[in-house]
């Protein structure tokens, strides 16, 4: 079997015992963060994302990144009264209502020229403009599977919204990343019955595994942080494996913001990413770095710097190694 890759001028066809440099990123504006915080509290991150999606897309384009854009369906809305008009005929019911994103419509304004926290049509084009690029899905309303109250039927519907607003600007979508990567068989299955045919699934370790909110404990996130640095959990890199229908093309590592804290840490972190990469291309795996635009809001010289520290890595390892870049999406095969 053969792997269609393009991130070249011309399409090639990698075998699939070669290894691979996968990026996806989570585009989702305040739609990814309201339920725990306010434009007052991380409005800075949400605006900055306007400077940091060209800074980003400029550099996979000059490098020949290709990378996967999961989107919240409401992102392709222009417009308040199409985003109402687009969404399911009844909301998700969340046991803690602050998750659902419907409970914040209120705030929302009419565009996004009056409202870019919550609006972002023009970022997305920018997505589209850019070589290489693949839009997929976040779901409809950054819909979270495995906290309490909605149900498969409302996980259908939404799905449903996402790629008919999708459908409406002429991007198919056959990738998908699960909000705070929460997902379970059942919803894979709804993935596939609906065309989705790969998903970014989890890193290997019990840390890393699906769970709501209320199981995501001091003890887990501490576990998460120190991996960041310090091998605790593997080079996280693998195969692409079917499951329910759908192909796992499952995350590696997650690239953690600039901090001030941990900043003297940042060499460790480094190593870390690049090591695991160095480790895909000598075992023909795939690695699969993935993080959110808005991380990159504030900070935005310190975290391309590091960025680019990674791609220039993996321009090393395509280069000696036979590396391929590639989106989620190539891997449905």
């Amino acid at each position: 079997m053969t792997l269609r890759v393009t991130h070249r001028k011309q399409p090639v066809h990698a075998s699939v015992s070669d290894s691979f440099f996968v990026i996806s990123l989570d585009f989702e504006l305040m739609w990814g963060v309201r339920d725990h915080l306010t434009k007052e509290q991380y409005g800075k991150n949400i605006l900055g994302v306007r400077e940091a999606i060209p800074r980003i897309l400029a550099e996979f384009e000059r490098r020949n990144i290709r990378a996967t854009w999961a989107t919240v369906g409401f992102l392709f809305c222009e417009s308040k009264d199409e985003l109402l008009q687009s969404m399911p005929i009844e909301a998700p019911v969340y046991l803690n209502p602050k998750l659902s994103n419907y409970s914040y419509l209120h705030e929302v304004g009419q565009n996004e020229q009056s409202d870019p926290y919550y609006f972002g049509l023009s970022l997305l084009k920018q997505v589209l403009s850019c070589p290489g690029q693949e839009i997929g899905t976040h779901t409809f309303s950054h819909f979270y599977c495995l906290e309490k109250g909605p149900t498969n039927e409302d996980f259908e519907a939404d799905l449903h919204s996402a790629i008919a607003v999708a459908a409406r600007r002429d991007i198919p979508l056959r990738s998908i990343a699960f909000p705070r990567n929460q997902y379970e068989a059942q919803k894979l299955a709804i993935c596939a019955r609906h065309g989705l045919r790969v998903y970014r699934g989890n890193e290997h370790g019990r840390f890393y595994q699906p769970a709501p909110g209320e199981q995501q404990s001091l003890l887990r996130r501490g576990f998460r942080l120190g991996d960041a640095y310090l091998n605790l959990s593997g080079d996280n890199t693998s195969g692409v494996v079917s499951e329910f229908g759908v192909r796992n093309v499952s995350s590696s590592r997650f690239l953690r913001p600039f901090s001030h804290r941990f900043a003297p840490l940042d060499v460790m972190k480094l190593l870390r990413i690049t090591r695991s990469m160095d480790s895909a291309c000598q075992r023909g795996t795939v690695f699969h770095l993935w993080w959110h635009p808005h991380t990159f809001g504030t900070h935005l010289a310190e975290n391309m710097r590091f960025l680019n520290a990674i791609l220039d890595h993996y321009a090393k390892l395509r280069d000696t190694g036979g590396m391929n870049s590639c989106a989620m999406g190539d891997f449905d095969v």
